[in-house]
């Protein structure tokens, strides 16, 4: 809790007397505004909009375009929406704050926390069309800004987009739905795809997953041309259903656009493939690099004392952290001679951690999956939370890399191999953009908020500023929670979950059983079918059929297994007469990762007001349990309760599994805030290089001229104030003669240099001359060369900004980590990285008749070796 919470109350408490005050105006509305029609509606919003234009802020609207919005919503879908459905809405609105640069205002983030069933969609309708209004409110249409309406998967977003467009259209708005990418390989249906995409974003309000936003915004910075822009509006609202499990759950994983970047040669890749292959071969053991495997033990980090000695290395399973033994750290680099010693020392050192986390944190079928084809294979990520195969997804910071390298020793060089398959190396493919979920949504520069059925109030506000405000349930929760079972072993506890399946048959209680992971959910599935217990096994591979399993998981008789977050966003309605014996009974078969998922598992029971029970089920040998005691600690324990089928009493158990819980919760949240923290820098490097890459990429002939010179004034101040007149002869040696610009007066000779530049430029550049086809061609082609040039170097530096987050991440003495990595990153940035973009982009400008990779890098400094660096 925040301290001002505890001075003030919670955001809730402080926020409930205006919200209310907002709700009883929207209902003073109701009987004026029942008999509205069809012109009426689009009316009332051309009224608003101009209201806004003439300078009435939201606030002043906000009742009225709710109460037109609600009937709005009567009239098209004959629904109603409810006094907490109006609050919701208002409550995500938010108050202002300030104002950005335009003089707009800002308003807080805030996060909706409704519980399961409370009509979470027709309040996206509601905050929906108050953004659209906003969106919309400039009198030229191409400054019309975007809102976007994002869900969990496709199939919901197809629904909600096809159900809700109607009242969107009633009100005078547009809807579309941009669909994921298409998984087909025939080219007219990825046509198909892009049209409809690029349709989708055009109108006012748009339906789609958060990562299919996410992917098109990447793919947009890396195209070399604007007609293949997908997304042509600003981004300016968001609307996230389903906060938690993109803020929290998913905020670590980033969204990665890999592919080919003109320049890059595979040599880099095949180095890399080397590295983790030795690391590998140097931990499982293998003639020629290390004979005996490494000595591992595995701790839990709060067993301090029970690892002073060991011979190989230390890891602890619940932080991931790697600590090597001294005299192994040193027969890493046994081979080791010349100048690049010591950075490939430190690489293999790297590598070698990620080979040991990819051994005892990334198992195969429960964090991916290997996918056979033939006589080769692929690593395929799943969602832990959904069960879902992530086809487009890939591990960063070496894992995929340490992973793809386990796999392919495992099945080919470890003792025994069966040797049926070679492991697709997918990391020969380069990272062209990334983003992780909370850095995407910063760049919506109007109002960013969500909903959620769990909220964690503390983390939404420290890690991200945003507040909750905890809705109310218009019925009363009547749900009866069991007291948790605790087993010795995995086999009882699947005995004792079987056994409450089979008493719910005698009165046909319908039953939802929600698992951690893929592979409990077939074990628990396979022995229902033992006892002849028919039901449905929710793989998540279908999204549109996943949903109707869910749906009808409610009916009298139903059983139904699934991963606890499969079908999220998809209401579970009680069938006829299953109220009558008790309503849906949910059992968890082992304690999530945070008690916030157990209340989102434990939320599909007893949806407004309708019966209900729910009861954990968990054991000693459950993985959550094992990744905090693990090795021998509970085998004890184990030994003593498994000669007994019944429950355990034992306190000191009971309260082993909820430590494991919290436990983990406490390293996530750690690790959410670790991220988020290391991703600011890198956010800020992102923007600064889109900006260049869209200013050329968006520039015609005549603004492309402003474009360079921006670039050559910026380039020429960098050198004269950081290099050397010997170093600067070497960097513009294709461009300019420095030396007989040089002046004695520092600005004279930034002009001096920077209209010699120009001059070199402008000399192959004439728009309003006679060779008017070969300036256009010229122009294209140069842009594409800057374009490619920006892209070159952007890729290289993500893989600088890895290998820095790694070195700092092991720590070695510093005391601010993020701050050192804050100034190595910066320094990277300035002193490398955009020198030589600028000079090279300088060079081409300069040399139309230069090709793309024909430009040599050389050593900057005057007195080194005049040797070339491979890129």
């Amino acid at each position: 809790m925040a301290i001002s919470d505890l001075f003030f109350g919670s955001y809730t408490i402080r926020n409930q007397k205006r919200v209310k005050n907002i709700l009883s105006k929207v209902n003073s509305y109701k009987d004026s505004y029942a008999d509205l029609n069809e012109s009426d509606f689009k009316s009332k919003t051309n009224e608003f909009r101009q209201r806004l234009r003439n300078g009435e802020s939201t606030t002043d609207i906000l009742p009225e375009a709710l109460a037109v919005c609600r009937q709005a919503t009567k009239v098209a879908l004959n629904m109603f929406p409810y006094d907490t459905q109006i609050e919701a809405s208002i409550a995500m609105i938010g108050q202002v704050i300030g104002k950005n640069n335009a003089g707009e205002d800002i308003r807080e983030h805030i996060i909706a926390e409704m519980k399961t069933g409370e009509g979470k969609t027709l309040v996206q309708i509601l905050v929906a069309y108050i953004n659209a209004l906003e969106a919309t409110k400039d009198e030229n249409p191409k400054n019309w800004k975007s809102v976007h309406v994002m869900t969990s998967n496709d199939a919901l977003a197809k629904r909600d987009a096809s159900i809700n467009k109607q009242v969107y259209e009633l009100l005078g708005f547009s809807c579309g739905f941009a669909p994921s990418q298409t998984k087909s390989k025939r080219i007219n249906d990825r046509l198909d795809n892009l049209k409809i995409k690029k349709e989708a974003y055009m109108c006012d309000i748009v339906y789609a997953t958060t990562s299919t936003i996410a992917f098109d915004y990447l793919n947009d910075n890396t195209i070399l041309d604007p007609k293949d822009r997908i997304i042509n509006r600003k981004f300016g609202y968001a609307i996230v259903d389903e906060a938690d499990d993109l803020l929290l759950d998913q905020a670590t994983n980033p969204l990665i656009l890999s592919g080919k970047v003109n320049g890059v040669s595979e040599k880099s890749n095949d180095n890399k493939r080397e590295i983790y292959k030795w690391a590998t071969e140097f931990l499982y053991g293998k003639k020629g690099v290390r004979l005996e495997p490494l000595d591992g033990r595995v701790f839990a980090q709060y067993e301090q004392s029970k690892h002073e000695e060991f011979l190989g290395y230390i890891y602890f399973l619940d932080t991931q952290e790697v600590t090597l033994n001294s005299s192994v750290a040193k027969e890493i680099g046994y081979d080791l001679t010349g100048k690049n010693a010591e950075e490939i020392y430190n690489l293999r050192y790297m590598a070698l951690l990620d080979c040991i986390r990819a051994r005892h944190s990334f198992l195969k079928n429960e964090q991916y999956e290997v996918k056979v084809d033939g006589d080769k294979a692929d690593i395929i990520l799943t969602d832990q939370n959904t069960g879902r195969r992530k086809y487009s997804n890939k591990y960063i910071d070496g894992m995929q890399e340490a992973i793809e390298a386990k796999e392919e020793y495992l099945e080919n060089d470890a003792i025994g191999a069966k040797k049926r398959y070679h492991i697709n190396q997918s990391f020969s493919l380069s990272t062209k953009a990334m983003c992780t979920y909370p850095d995407f949504l910063s760049l919506y520069d109007g109002r960013v908020c969500g909903m959620t059925g769990t909220s964690d109030i503390e983390e939404f506000k420290d890690i991200y500023g945003f507040e909750t405000y905890e809705v109310p349930s218009r019925k009363k929760n009547i749900r009866i929670d069991s007291e948790d079972e605790v087993y010795a072993t995995l086999n009882q506890k699947h005995k004792a979950i079987i056994n409450e399946v089979l008493k719910c048959r005698q009165t046909l209680e319908p039953v939802l059983i929600g698992t951690t992971s893929i592979d409990e959910s077939k074990i628990i599935s396979s022995m229902l079918k033992k006892y002849g217990i028919r039901h449905q096994l929710l793989n998540a591979e279908n999204e549109e059929e996943e949903s109707k399993i869910i749906e009808s998981a409610g009916l009298l008789g139903a059983v139904t297994v699934a991963t606890n977050m499969a079908g999220r966003g998809t209401d579970i309605r009680l069938g006829e007469g299953a109220s009558e014996v008790g309503g849906l009974y949910v059992i968890g078969t082992s304690k999530n990762k945070s008690t916030r998922i157990d209340r989102q598992l434990r939320g599909r029971s007893a949806r407004q007001g309708d019966p209900g029970k729910t009861k954990y089920f968990s054991s000693l040998e459950d993985s959550l349990v094992k990744l905090y005691y693990p090795g021998d600690t509970l085998k004890g324990f184990i030994e003593m309760f498994k000669k007994s089928d019944e429950p355990i009493k034992n306190k000191s158990c009971l309260k082993a599994v909820l430590k494991a819980q919290k436990h983990k919760e406490s390293s996530d949240k750690e690790a959410r805030r670790t991220s988020e923290q290391f991703n600011k820098t890198f956010t800020e490097h992102k923007k600064i290089i889109y900006e260049i890459r869209n200013d050329i990429l968006d520039a015609g002939p005549k603004e492309f001229i402003e474009c360079i010179k921006k670039i050559i004034i910026k380039y020429s101040d960098y050198l004269v104030e950081n290099e050397t007149l010997d170093n600067m002869e070497v960097q513009l040696k294709n461009i300019c003669n420095v030396r007989t610009i040089y002046s004695g007066n520092k600005e004279m000779f930034k002009e001096g240099l920077a209209n010699a530049m120009y001059t070199s430029f402008r000399n192959n550049f004439s728009v309003n001359g006679i060779k008017s086809k070969e300036v256009i061609k010229y122009y294209q082609d140069i842009r594409i060369k800057l374009l490619n040039v920006i892209d070159l170097y952007w890729a290289s530096h993500f893989d600088n900004l890895e290998y820095l987050k790694k070195k700092m991440t092991i720590g070695f003495g510093i005391n601010d980590v993020f701050k050192e990595y804050e100034n190595e990153a910066n320094e990277i940035f300035n002193k490398e990285l955009m020198p030589s973009i600028l000079n090279e982009m300088i060079t081409y400008a300069a040399n139309p008749n230069m090709k793309f990779g024909d430009y040599e890098i050389t050593y900057y400094k005057a007195n080194d070796p005049k040797e070339k660096i491979l890129v």
